[in-house]
């Protein structure tokens, strides 16, 4: 009789709590097969800041202690052991801000616990390598790991599969595969120390969401303002405003994202610049797939830009495609000014290959995808190549790679 009761508050709740479609994201792409043939279960993707282009990943419970790098097309980067540390079941990956500042990080939560048998789970923490898209795949050894070992209160044995680090705070948070979504905070963020040292922190419970499955994967994006967690089925978005609490963001209602379910799909992650993300799966040579953001939300605008901005594309260096964001500012009395807005691709002799963009636009955040092909829609040679805005008076213009 409790179960049923309990079943019922459950589809009452997943009723009233009913996410809304979100239009900001577009379908999903295609970037590759991941090259590798030691990926057989991939659990968890990162993506890096530190090595633009770069992908990071492992192998779920009974794999080794080691991490692959992968670039954005797939190709194998390399392998990379982490010394004393173990592979108990190992289910997500992150990066962010660690003891030495201006470095990044790798966590990895090996907290899984199907049968929920364990009472100490185990977060590691190690600094991020340079890795570079271009190099042949390494095999090697890092040191210096650090764990945090941690229990949930009154020592209960759950089972989680979502690890996210808060780039704004350092805080970690652990999401639960479990009917109740519940979401703990490590309560000693900074106790993290060297193996074999045995320091023991307790979780604190710090929301309950509920989702129509079972989480299996979560990110926060590198500005710390949006939040992703998936689960089997829908990936869920939350916006996170003047640098509120993640517990309190959480609250709000979220979005739905686009999503093509993919079998045992447990990895997902923002890019570094936050214009979309990524998606990946268990399996040998699993797709990497990226949804890109198509439209701006005015949730993640504070005001209206006062300034021109072309950005750097990502990826760089790319292959097949890449995306250009830029901005275009408020210059006149309301946000429908616009202005003609020109954006054009030319070899390094400065022979024009394609136009981008040639449009009227107002003020706000675009992205427009150049996919190496020019305006016959033929694919162009690999090479560097210009991108040049154009909008009213401004005129910026910047480098990229094309690696065929």
């Amino acid at each position: 009789m409790q179960n049923t009761i309990i079943r019922t508050l459950l589809l009452l709740i997943i009723f009233i709590y009913t996410p809304i479609l979100s239009q900001e994201f577009g379908p999903r792409e295609d970037w590759g097969i991941i090259e590798s043939s030691k990926i057989n279960e991939g659990s968890g993707i990162e993506a890096s800041s530190k090595n633009p282009g770069v992908f990071w990943t492992f192998n779920d419970s009974g794999g080794e202690n080691e991490i692959y790098a992968f670039s954005s097309t797939g190709k194998d980067l390399g392998t990379f052991k982490i010394s004393g540390s173990a592979n108990k079941d190992w289910e997500d990956i992150s990066i962010g801000p660690g003891p030495i500042e201006g470095e990044q990080y790798i966590y990895i939560g090996d907290f899984g616990d199907n049968g929920q048998k364990r009472v100490y789970k185990t977060i590691y923490r190690i600094l991020e390598p340079v890795v570079d898209t271009q190099q042949t795949a390494v095999d090697t050894v890092l040191e210096g790991v650090e764990r945090l070992v941690f229990v949930y209160p009154e020592g209960q044995k759950y089972n989680a599969e979502s690890l996210m680090i808060d780039p704004l705070t350092k805080d970690i948070f652990v999401v639960l595969k479990d009917d109740l979504t519940r979401v703990f905070q490590a309560t000693k963020p900074d106790s993290f120390h060297w193996v074999p040292d045995w320091i023991v922190d307790t979780m604190k419970v710090v929301d309950t969401l509920v989702f129509r499955s079972k989480a299996n994967a979560a990110d926060i994006s590198d500005s710390g303002e949006e939040i992703l967690i998936k689960d089997d089925n829908f990936v869920y978005h939350w916006y996170r405003k003047n640098n509120e609490p993640v517990a309190e963001a959480l609250k709000k209602i979220p979005k739905v994202l686009p999503y093509v379910k993919e079998p045992n799909g447990e990895g997902i992650c923002w890019a570094p610049d936050s214009s979309g993300y990524f998606t990946f799966s268990e399996g040998l040579h699993p797709h990497l797939y990226f949804y890109p953001r198509v439209v701006t939300s005015v949730e993640s605008d504070k005001t209206l830009p006062d300034q021109f901005l072309l950005e750097q594309n990502y990826p760089n260096p790319f292959n097949p495609s890449t995306t250009i964001r830029y901005t275009i500012p408020n210059v006149g009395s309301s946000f429908s000014s616009s202005m003609n807005v020109k954006l054009t691709i030319f070899d390094i002799l400065g022979h024009k290959i394609a136009t981008l963009v040639n449009e009227q636009q107002g003020p706000g955040n675009y992205q427009v995808k150049w996919n190496g092909k020019d305006k016959n829609d033929k694919e162009v040679a690999s090479g560097i190549y210009l991108y040049r805005l154009k909008a009213g008076s401004f005129i910026s213009t910047k480098k990229m790679m094309l690696l065929q």
